[in-house]
């Protein structure tokens, strides 16, 4: 009796090993220092290489803005699309942009949607957030073709320079992105950025 109970604690030890190791999950990772961090940047890995922009001086400077969402040069039509995007000092072709969807600068409601917190959809310029990366002689670029893209907004901050208002967001990116290159492809992993967008609303 006693060799029989010792051994059904014995199964029930090796049963609630193995239930532990299947229940077992990657712990999240800490974005604490990114979140406190404020200076515009833009670093990740693509296809193993890691990367990284900086704003400052002999490092990257800043593109920021928006155009007209329709493709129209009419300064009354309020929908638009913003653009950031940080290019090497050293070497101005060397760049990337990120581009907003197209949404009513005069609609809170559409701004809101863009730029709420969670994740959104990384692929085509106008529908969704796009990206081009131009490094090393090689175009990069996200489209809506792989449906594992994704782009996260984990923080925004709306704040104000003499330029006007802008709002700082922190991204988190993972995406194939098509490119110039020899498999037609690349994969971007970790990415992580710090963008300033200006021209929110209509009239600000």
């Amino acid at each position: 009796m006693i060799k029989y109970f010792l051994g059904l604690i014995l199964a029930l030890t090796i049963l609630s090993c193995r239930k532990d190791d299947v229940t077992s999950v990657t712990p999240k990772k800490d974005y604490t220092a990114f979140l406190a961090d404020t200076i515009q940047t833009f670093y990740g890995k693509i296809d193993g290489a890691g990367f990284a922009w900086t704003f400052g001086w002999n490092q990257s400077q800043g593109i920021t803005g928006y155009q007209n969402g329709n493709g129209i040069c009419d300064s009354t039509d309020p929908v638009r699309i913003l653009f950031f995007g940080l290019t090497w000092e050293s070497d101005l072709q060397t760049r990337f942009m990120l581009y907003s969807p197209r949404y009513n600068s005069e609609s809170e409601t559409e701004f809101s949607q863009v730029f709420s917190l969670g994740k959104k959809k990384l692929g085509d310029f106008q529908n969704d957030f796009s990206l081009s990366i131009y490094k090393d002689n090689t175009f990069y670029q996200s489209n809506s073709l792989s449906p594992t893209n994704e782009i996260e907004i984990l923080k925004t901050q709306e704040f104000t320079e003499n330029t006007g208002k802008k709002l700082r967001v922190w991204f988190k990116l993972d995406a194939t992105l098509s490119c110039n290159c020899q498999n037609g492809k690349a994969l971007l992993a970790d990415g992580l950025m710090i963008a300033e967008f200006y021209g929110l609303r209509k009239g600000q």
